[in-house]
């Protein structure tokens, strides 16, 4: 089969544009799914600007007819997929489980849960086309259910009910792929960037807090994706090592 073909959903900007920047560097074909055309072909100039070869599509997450749309304009243009990273999200309110309202548990759960769900289900066909594929999901260690309920973890002061609540949620994406497709060429990882700067939270507080730059965030994501040893499946890491679940 030709070249490895990588669709990132949310890669307009943050670290979803600078994984695919790496990876695209690295050789593969890259393919943004962007909710935002108007930075999305900015970054397309950015990636052909460095010689890489990508192509742009509209993809909202929380529609699964676009969902739908995009997978199948991929398959009758390219027949197959590699890998799949999940990196579109939301950051929600980072309100306590009592002044979280429903409205607002919902949207963040649309996008990070559900509309990551929707991508794999999608785009399945595509991986399993394709010589191996990778699922990599971008989730937080503020999904950890052991971390949150650990009273000596720096995590437990953070009580933000509708992101970790998603993000936890999609950990099981993880858990519940890897176990129907293990033994079989396609897996599935969870990662965690870290307390990364990026848009979409308030960026100059997080850099004034120590955050990591989105370049630092996106390593792990890189590293997973290059690995040429497609045997890691059902796992939730970020660049220092494992996470409890």
């Amino acid at each position: 089969m030709g070249k490895v073909i990588t669709v990132i959903t949310g890669a307009e900007r943050g670290m979803g544009l600078v994984t695919a920047k790496a990876l695209g560097k690295a050789g593969q074909k890259i393919i943004i799914g962007a909710y935002n055309m108007d930075l999305g072909a900015e970054a397309i100039k950015e990636l052909e600007a460095m010689g890489v070869d990508a192509d742009l599509y509209k993809c909202d997450v929380t529609n699964r007819q676009n969902v739908k749309d995009f997978a199948k304009a991929i398959d009758e243009k390219y027949g197959y997929i590699n890998i799949l990273i999940n990196n579109a999200g939301i950051a929600g309110p980072m309100t306590s489980p009592s002044e979280t309202s429903e409205k607002d548990l919902r949207a963040t759960m649309e996008t990070n849960f559900f509309g990551a769900a929707a991508m794999v289900q999608e785009f399945l066909p595509l991986l399993k086309k394709a010589d191996y594929g990778k699922v990599i999901n971008i989730t937080s260690d503020l999904g950890s259910l052991t971390l949150a309920g650990d009273k000596s973890n720096p995590l437990y002061s953070f009580n933000a009910f509708a992101y970790s609540a998603s993000k936890a949620a999609t950990n099981f994406i993880t858990v519940a792929f890897a176990k129907e497709f293990d033994g079989t060429n396609i897996t599935f990882n969870s990662v965690n960037p870290g307390m990364t700067a990026t848009d979409l939270i308030n960026k100059k507080a997080f850099e004034e807090n120590g955050a990591k730059t989105p370049e630092q965030g996106a390593a792990r994501t890189i590293e997973l994706a290059l690995d040429p040893d497609n045997t890691l499946n059902g796992t939730f890491t970020q660049d220092s090592g494992p996470i409890p679940w």
